[in-house]
């Protein structure tokens, strides 16, 4: 597949990191959260789009890599709060080329319908499967006060 963009890269703590695509059109960035109260960081598959919103690298002068060695700001001026449209429409461009295709139905295929239409199940069917499951279904009189 074709990519738009072939890098993006960032100034962090003093020196530009450069983070390559991926086959699959994405990029792999290490996303941090708490989790039960521990800090935790795993490295994820971000679209252009998420990588340019990640909190750490918005502010950090991210810089688009595009065919034949040209170079496109993302921010103009080191504002994060406005992305020019150019530079939204190549992120987008590249995001849409490389989304994972569905596969399509053949027409006059049969569509399975929903689990509950096919089975239609109702209170009494539910009660039935209770005490089918159990035994015996729990009634009013076990639990009354002594």
């Amino acid at each position: 597949m074709k990519q738009i963009i072939e890098a993006i890269s960032f100034f962090h703590n003093g020196e530009r990191l450069r983070v390559k695509v991926n086959t699959l059109g994405k990029f792999k960035i290490p996303v941090s959260e708490v989790k039960n109260g521990q800090l935790k960081t795993r490295i994820r598959n971000l679209t252009a789009k998420q990588v340019i919103e990640h909190d750490i690298i918005k502010n950090c002068d991210p810089t688009l890599y595009l065919p034949e060695g040209k170079r496109v700001r993302v921010y103009h001026g080191g504002d994060s709060s406005y992305l020019p449209a150019p530079v939204d429409g190549i992120i987008q461009k590249h995001d849409n080329l490389n989304k994972p295709e569905l596969p399509k139905l053949k027409k006059g295929a049969k569509v399975l319908s929903n689990f509950s239409k096919k089975n239609s199940s109702s209170r009494c069917d539910y009660e039935q499967s209770a005490f089918d499951s159990y035994g015996l279904w729990p009634h009013d009189d076990d639990y009354e006060a002594d």
